[in-house]
């Protein structure tokens, strides 16, 4: 009898409990995801998705600006040393055996403050178009906003171009102190909007490029060539004055050769930029830029079936 109460003391009574199911009939509902990924975006990034990225795209400058010199001999030091050595070779080569004429400007400037910009405008378009071949790899792993890499690449250009302005200042300085007056005015207030309209002309044809080279990888070391051979029409290593007026009308159907003409223009004032030009390489570029973010978002959906 005493074993039966003991048995009965210690035995605990298990109610059974009812608990709603999620999502009926006013039950608790499940937590919405707090990101969907939209398939058919006219852009794949708008600017406060973008922005919400914000430190992955300062992070990604910050490794390519580390990449860039890391384990080099000088390192940074590069910024300076390459427009300042290229400057002095075109000098010998066409200023002094070609004899082509610089304006009113010095050679080693003429040359050095044409050579910055066109570093700046190639290197966007190449880095840019290799964004798919070469963060391939990362686009696997995780999402984020794609454009983020291209607007990364831009802005660590952007950087060296900052340096290498520098020096270019620095060389100003150095005739000024020989007597040789170099006048900056005010118009030099329009370089940011030239640098722009030149960095979104890269990215529209970057990113269209980007998006073609997922199927045609050989047109990633066609751009090297092209660039090389489109400096010599953009009036990087002589003026306006030197075109026949029989070829104004192919010049002017090139955009990088009235922003080069606009952006001496915002310097030195020794060259007038052109209204019409500059209006025609303005429309170029928007076209451009609209093309190049709409193939890119095409093509962020299928590049991992083709790489």
């Amino acid at each position: 009898m005493a074993d039966t109460s003991r048995a009965q003391n210690t035995r605990t009574d298990v109610e059974p409990v009812s608990r709603p199911l999620s999502g009926a009939n006013g039950g608790a509902k499940p937590p919405k995801p707090t990101y969907v990924v939209e398939a058919d975006k006219l852009l794949s990034s708008d600017p406060k998705e973008l922005w919400a990225y914000r430190e992955l795209y300062l992070l990604l400058v910050k490794r390519d600006f580390v990449a860039a010199y890391k384990q080099t001999l000088l390192g940074p030091l590069w910024f300076f040393v390459q427009p300042f050595l290229a400057s002095v070779v075109f000098m010998i080569i066409f200023g002094q055996i070609a004899r082509l004429p610089t304006t009113q400007l010095p050679p080693l400037v003429f040359y050095m403050s044409g050579i910055i910009a066109w570093n700046f405008f190639s290197n966007c378009l190449s880095q840019v178009s290799f964004t798919f071949l070469g963060s391939g790899a990362l686009f696997r792993k995780i999402y984020f906003p794609r454009l983020i890499v291209p607007l990364s690449q831009i802005s660590m250009n952007f950087l060296n171009f900052i340096a290498q302005f520098l020096v270019l200042l620095s060389v100003i300085a150095y005739f000024e102190l020989c007597g040789r007056k170099i006048d900056i005015g005010p118009k030099i207030f329009a370089l940011p909007g030239i640098l722009l309209a030149m960095a979104l002309l890269a990215l529209g044809l970057g990113c269209l490029l980007a998006a073609a080279t997922v199927k045609y990888r050989d047109l990633n070391i066609v751009v090297g060539y092209t660039l090389q051979l489109w400096m010599l029409g953009s009036f990087v290593i002589y003026p306006r004055s030197m075109v026949p007026d029989n070829l104004q009308w192919l010049m002017n159907l090139n955009p990088m050769a009235s922003f080069i003409e606009c952006y001496r223009s915002s310097l030195f004032g020794t060259e007038h930029a052109q209204t019409q030009p500059a209006i025609i390489a303005c429309i170029m570029t928007v076209v451009a830029l609209v093309a190049g973010l709409w193939c890119f978002t095409r093509a962020e959906g299928t590049f991992t079936d083709s790489i």
